[in-house]
């Protein structure tokens, strides 16, 4: 009976072992869980186009924090729901996303976005995050984001959009406001 009891608790751990190995060996982004994070009221809405490889695609993206809370969904253009996520200042949990999306990793994704839209994230960069800026002129200021004195993003705010290029996947997004249309307007 012991034996028994033994050989399941062995084949318990045997099958545990793995499971948790290979969510240790998920990277995960650096840069992305910031001291300075708090609790605030915030929304924005912006039309996402994405460039990686020889693929580009196009989304509506909803930022709203309400507290601690940030959340992101992400719409294709004819409203279908690709992506649903939370952030709490310290980890990104996928709420849902689409099957094709099951491989993308939403911890680097959510860190991006912070980084050209977020209010302040920048300002007060995480440890182990310089953040080099330099202005060309009035309209353009480009960022250029350090990671263990690794680039890994270049950002330029000009005054219709945000771009930015992640220089390690590489892939480019660009970030074009849309204004509140939810808003009540009395």
């Amino acid at each position: 009976m012991m034996l028994h009891r033994w050989k399941h608790c062995t084949l318990a751990i045997l099958l545990i072992l793995p499971l948790t190995a290979c969510q240790q060996m998920l990277p995960k982004a650096q840069g992305l869980v910031n001291s300075q994070w708090t609790a605030q009221q915030y929304q924005r809405q912006d039309l996402v186009e994405v460039q990686w490889k020889a693929h580009s695609f196009s989304f509506l993206l909803y930022q709203q924090q309400q507290g601690q809370n940030l959340d992101f969904l992400a719409l294709s253009l004819t409203g279908q729901q690709l992506f649903k996520l939370h952030f709490d200042g310290k980890q990104v949990t996928v709420e849902q996303r689409i099957e094709q999306m099951k491989l993308l990793p939403f911890d680097f994704l959510v860190r991006d976005i912070l980084f050209a839209t977020y209010p302040n994230f920048i300002a007060y960069p995480p440890e182990n995050v310089l953040v080099n800026r330099s202005k060309q002129d009035h309209s353009l200021n480009i960022e250029d984001i350090l990671i263990h004195q690794n680039k890994v993003l270049t950002i330029r705010h000009t005054q219709d959009h945000i771009e930015l290029d992640n220089v390690q996947v590489p892939y480019q997004m660009v970030f074009s406001e849309v204004p509140n249309t939810l808003e009540n307007n009395e």
